[in-house]
């Protein structure tokens, strides 16, 4: 604290008699020793609020996640139908796919040459 001390002459006596007078403090002197309380409040403060904002924001696509996973199960329901219990293709679609792998098979497999017979004269390629 800021204490001048100024002498004063008394009006009777004639003696010199201390008198303190305290310097009034300035507006930042006042606000000094809030400012760090009221930084950890504002920390606070907005910590809790990120913590329930991404609280929401979870909610939020854990609600998404299983809306998508609803409407997958029911696009895959129709899917399941053509199996049976032990997993096996029902015996109306098994013909049909063996035909379409088996030509799908024979395309893709190499095709084999034979060489011609061509005299030593010829040095085309075969």
């Amino acid at each position: 604290m800021d204490r001048s001390m100024e002498t004063t002459n008394s009006r009777s006596n004639g003696e010199d008699k201390p008198v303190c007078q305290c310097a009034t403090k300035s507006g930042v002197q006042r606000w000094l020793p809030g400012f760090p309380i009221a930084l950890c409040l504002l920390m606070s403060l907005s910590s809790i609020t990120v913590c329930v904002l991404m609280s929401f924001r979870t909610h939020q696509l854990e609600n998404r996640l299983h809306m998508k996973m609803d409407k997958a199960s029911i696009l895959q329901a129709p899917q399941r139908s053509f199996k049976n219990e032990d997993g096996a293709l029902i015996s109306e679609l098994s013909a049909p796919v063996r035909m379409l792998v088996e030509e799908k098979v024979a395309a893709l497999m190499p095709k084999l040459r034979t060489a011609r017979d061509v005299g030593q004269e010829c040095s085309c390629p075969p």
